[in-house]
């Protein structure tokens, strides 16, 4: 159990909404393999309720959420990050 936990990479993500949340499970899916990631907390849930009481749909709250995948797929981070990550406009 020990070695399972050092062999892991984490990293925090701002999820926008459930269809980048499923895009985001697709491919780590395809990525890491089903049973082998996990993203710590209940995403979806907190998907729903931000869509439920978000009134002005201009304003574009996230939910960070921290994802676990296995060291050796690291790489993973920077491939959501690059397809996934909404850019913020000021």
């Amino acid at each position: 159990m020990i070695m399972e936990i050092l062999m892991t990479h984490e990293f925090d993500f701002n999820f926008a909404n459930r269809e980048q949340f499923y895009s985001i499970v697709r491919l780590l899916n395809k990525e890491c393999g089903k049973g082998n990631w996990t993203i710590r907390g209940k995403v979806l849930k907190s998907l729903k309720q931000l869509e439920k009481y978000t009134m002005y749909p201009t304003t574009r709250p996230t939910i960070k959420k921290r994802v676990v995948v296995p060291a050796e797929m690291m790489y993973v981070e920077a491939m959501i990050r690059f397809v996934y990550t909404v850019e913020e406009t000021q």
